[in-house]
């Protein structure tokens, strides 16, 4: 009787069938990683536009610019032009809505990204932030 040294071919075949099974889950946790990653640092963007949004409020108010009830119609259209400019280097492409809306002196500042159905959370930034009411002068 001869002895075999050596794999056969099927052992062969099942052992290629197994480390492709392998790399393909390698390959699927490396896309979920890299899509994790390009999806917080939108919304590390987003974050970044909304306290932007907040300071330039605080800087009218320190202008002395009127109300604290009417400050968002002065910075509103610059903030958005400076954060959604139509250019190849937009940090914010996918910002699909930016809005300050005022109730009385306290601004909600929301940014909506454009997520492509997924709904894990990430969609909208929303920060609010309350101005001090300036004393009416006589």
């Amino acid at each position: 009787m001869i002895r075999q040294r050596g794999f056969t071919l099927i052992e062969a075949l099942v052992a290629l069938v197994v480390l492709s099974l392998g790399l393909m889950g390698a390959a699927a946790m490396q896309l979920n990683a890299l899509h994790s990653a390009t999806r917080s640092y939108q919304h590390s963007l987003a974050t970044l536009a909304a306290v932007d949004a907040q300071e330039r409020l605080w800087e009218q108010l320190e202008k002395g610019a009127g109300n604290c009830k009417e400050l968002h119609s002065e910075i509103e259209p610059d903030w958005k032009n400076d954060w959604q400019r139509d250019k190849p280097s937009n940090p914010l492409r996918s910002a699909i809505a930016m809005d300050i809306k005022p109730e009385g002196c306290t601004y909600t500042i929301t940014v909506t990204l454009d997520n492509a159905g997924d709904d894990d959370g990430y969609g909208t930034v929303t920060y609010t932030v309350r101005l001090p009411e300036q004393p009416e002068e006589d």
